[in-house]
């Protein structure tokens, strides 16, 4: 005779604790979401900046082969009125760069690049303060749309583009010096005999003012091009 044998201790979840294991792991997922969202938007941030430089850079250094040093050929500033950004860089940099469109807007020169992202840059004036050492700024956008421009804001008045060109959250500042160097900063990297502590970066992109941070490029590049953990701003 063959017996079967029913284990009446077997018991299942209940919908009970099925539904507060559901309730637990919503909640760990709603205080563990936003800061793996954060992280991965960081680290898209980080890899675009170290691209950007890597290719400006090695755009520059492919153009001094074909014209001699970069000090003798970068864009020369001008009295009183602002350069055209656009006819040096299609001169000596555009064959070594890949772009999707490049585009004049007043003043500025916009190019974008196949992962999304793009620059807006102007060659500045003569009576612009540290054009001296710098021939050319260079807003770099993470995301493209951060490098559009409405001029009649600035023209009546309102926030234009470089109001906010490099928060150092969605828009960077680089910049092209008089000895050719490309640098991630303006002019306070220019200069090659001042040298900036790390504490230094940190607070001057500490700045309250998205105008007035033009060391946070610097501060991520001194980092190895990584957003640290005490980076002052963050996308959310």
């Amino acid at each position: 005779m063959i017996h079967h044998y029913h284990n009446s201790n077997k018991k299942g979840f209940t919908l009970a604790e099925v539904l507060i294991t559901l309730g637990i792991i919503g909640v760990v997922a709603a205080l563990t979401m936003p800061a793996l969202i954060a992280n991965h938007r960081n680290k898209v941030t980080e890899t675009k900046l170290a691209k950007f430089y890597s290719v400006m850079n090695q755009a520059m250094r492919l153009a001094e082969v074909e014209y001699g040093d970069a000090a003798s050929w970068v864009p020369q500033t001008q009295d009183d009125i602002n350069g055209d950004f656009g006819e040096w860089y299609n001169t000596y940099l555009d064959k070594n760069i890949q772009s999707l469109s490049k585009e004049t807007v007043e003043k500025y020169y916009h190019v974008s690049f196949s992962d999304g992202s793009g620059f807006a840059a102007y060659i500045p004036a003569t009576s612009v303060s540290s054009s001296g050492r710098v021939r050319a700024y260079i807003f770099y956008c993470t995301d493209f749309k951060y490098c559009s421009m409405d001029e009649s804001l600035e023209n009546s008045g309102g926030t234009s583009f470089e109001t906010n060109s490099y928060d150092g959250i969605n828009t960077f500042l680089f910049s092209i010096c008089e000895n050719g160097k490309f640098v991630a900063s303006s002019s306070n990297m220019c200069d090659t005999n001042v040298l900036y502590t790390r504490e230094q970066l940190l607070n001057g992109c500490k700045n309250s003012d998205p105008v007035k941070r033009q060391l946070c490029t610097a501060l991520i590049q001194h980092d190895g091009w990584k957003i640290s953990k005490d980076y002052p701003w963050r996308k959310h």
